[in-house]
């Protein structure tokens, strides 16, 4: 019951569309997963029901710092034929994730965020690759490396152009081989504050702790939104990403960006002998340079595709003993693609 109530209001939280738009008044537009105006009622008739009021003082804030996000995303990536730099071998990797968030409202300057998140990485790797390690013998093989978790922070904004928010993802990094041990556990957070500058300019900063960087899993985050006009925005948050998107109407853009993903799985190895089996720890990051589309189907349904390059990463494999190392090194260039699937409620 407390779910169901709570996926309900998520609906209070506005999701930004791509291309900006007419912003005198605020305008909260059906076709693209926002919200009525409370001025839509008939005159004379004053809602004063919370969502009503979230919407009337913060709706046109929500609306454009950032751009559109679905509350569930189903995606699918593929990496193929990636090798790491002077290591042997190579390997595809197939990735396949579940991400969903929801915003229910608890005050009329306030919300709290939930959610789950499952992301898999199916490795399929030739024979030889981690064969680089001084003992010689199979380091890797086929793998699926799995991070799932829920979400779980809130939104308050501390005057009408300035938005906390805060989150925190724990979760399982591990391929799942075995029981469950405390390694297998993370924590990626963040607390960002955004601060509205100009009608058309949002600022943000804040703090984020993740394992995408091995030697910085603690990082200050920068970045800012930037609608240049009615058709183009630009939006940075470092140290992860960045995307120049245009948008010839509201429900289709054209994206162009990069990221950097990756995190810290703890896992089994896959070597033969007395020493099977040994817990290791497997890092994998990908830096990524992509051109896409994202199209609005309907007022609930969004596709996103996304092509590009892989221009750099570091991939690792130790279970920290002396002489196991069978991989270690920047990861090649390679080429990259994503489809995805979002539903907004």
């Amino acid at each position: 019951m407390l779910v169901a109530t709570a996926t309900a209001q998520a609906q209070a939280i506005p999701q930004s569309h791509g291309g900006g738009g007419s912003y005198d008044k605020p305008t909260y537009n059906d076709a693209y997963g926002l919200s009525s105006a409370p001025s839509a009622l008939p005159q004379g008739n004053v809602d004063y029901t919370m969502r009503a009021l979230f919407l009337s003082q913060h709706g046109d804030f929500m609306n454009r710092r950032q751009r559109y996000t679905p509350d569930v995303e189903l995606a699918a990536r593929v990496l193929p034929n990636q090798r790491v730099n002077n290591e042997p071998g190579s390997f595809d990797m197939l990735g396949y994730d579940l991400d969903a968030t929801f915003r229910p409202l608890v005050s009329t300057d306030g919300y709290l965020t939930f959610g789950a998140y499952y992301k898999a990485r199916r490795y399929l790797a030739s024979s030889d690759f981690g064969d680089g390690g001084a003992n010689g013998d199979d380091g890797w093989g086929d793998e699926t490396l799995y991070g799932m978790g829920g979400k779980f922070g809130f939104g308050v904004f501390l005057t009408d152009n300035v938005l906390l928010e805060a989150e925190t993802h724990p979760g399982v990094w591990s391929d799942n081989d075995d029981t469950l041990h405390h390694e297998d556990f993370d924590f990626p957070s963040f607390a960002m504050f955004t601060v509205r500058s100009l009608d058309n300019f949002f600022f943000k900063f804040g703090a984020r702790y993740n394992q995408v960087f091995e030697e910085a899993p603690w990082l200050p985050i920068l970045g800012f939104s930037w609608e240049l006009s009615e058709s183009v925005r630009l939006d940075v948050l470092a140290p992860e990403r960045f995307e120049f998107s245009l948008w010839p109407n509201q429900s289709f853009g054209l994206l162009f960006g990069g990221s950097v993903t990756g995190a810290e799985y703890h896992m089994h190895t896959k070597r033969t002998g007395p020493d099977a089996n040994q817990r290791a720890d497997a890092r994998v990051q990908e830096a990524i340079a992509y051109l896409g589309m994202l199209a609005r189907l309907n007022d609930n349904v969004s596709f996103q595709a996304r092509a590009g390059i892989v221009i750099a990463g570091e991939y690792s494999l130790t279970t920290g003993a002396n002489g196991f190392d069978p991989i270690d090194g920047p990861l090649d260039q390679g080429l990259y693609a994503e489809v995805s699937l979002g539903v907004s409620f």
